[in-house]
This record gives C-alpha cells, structure tokens and sequence, in this order.
C-alpha cells in the first residue's frame, strides 16, 4: 500500500472517531443534565444512544487493528 492511501485511511479513521468520540461526549453529558431534573425516561434515551456510539468507536478500533495487523504482516 503506497503511504498516502495509509495517511488518507489514517485520517479517515480519525475523523470517523472524533464523530462518534463527540457524540459519545454530548449523549453523556445530556443524561446529567437531565439526571438532575429527574426525567428518568429521557436519561435512559441518552444512555442509549451513547451505547450505540460506544459501539460504533469499538467497530472502528477493531477495524484498525485488523489492518494494522495485516500491515505488519506485509
């Protein structure tokens, strides 16, 4: 694989992640927030939806393992 296509999977990856990072971020940040007021319903929405971008982050790491796994068998 020449270097630039790894810089550009690189980057891609990195700004994949800092999506759903951020998003993980914002889901978990709301669920205080709204933990304080006591809206139950809505705190396990925000947990909820941060699960799924703990998911995502975990598919994206998995992905780059595997290829830099492949990378240092090359």
């Amino acid at each position: 694989m020449l270097i630039s296509e790894e810089v550009q999977r690189r980057n891609a990856f990195a700004a994949c992640a800092v999506f759903r990072i951020e998003g993980l971020e914002a889901s978990l940040e709301r669920a205080r927030e709204i933990a304080v007021r006591d809206e139950l319903d809505a705190v396990g929405h925000c947990i909820e939806e941060a699960q799924s971008y703990l998911t995502q982050i975990r598919v994206l790491h998995q992905g780059a393992l595997d290829e830099f796994n492949r990378a240092q068998g090359e």
